[in-house]
């Protein structure tokens, strides 16, 4: 499944989930509702094929 920064909000906001932001961190703060493993692996996988690798010089 293809996901964008869109996508994966909507998924955030389905599940309740807000993300908080300090420093160098973020978080994300689910809400007290049963949110499976596999649905937080998958948002955790989406995040992390939105990053862009670093660029060599």
């Amino acid at each position: 499944a293809d996901w964008s920064l869109t996508s994966l909000q909507l998924k955030l906001i389905k599940i309740g989930a807000r993300v908080v932001r300090h420093a160098r961190a973020i978080t994300f703060q689910l809400a007290e509702v049963a949110v499976t493993g596999p649905m937080v692996r998958a948002i955790l996988a989406a995040i992390h094929r939105l990053r862009t690798p670093p660029l060599c010089a």
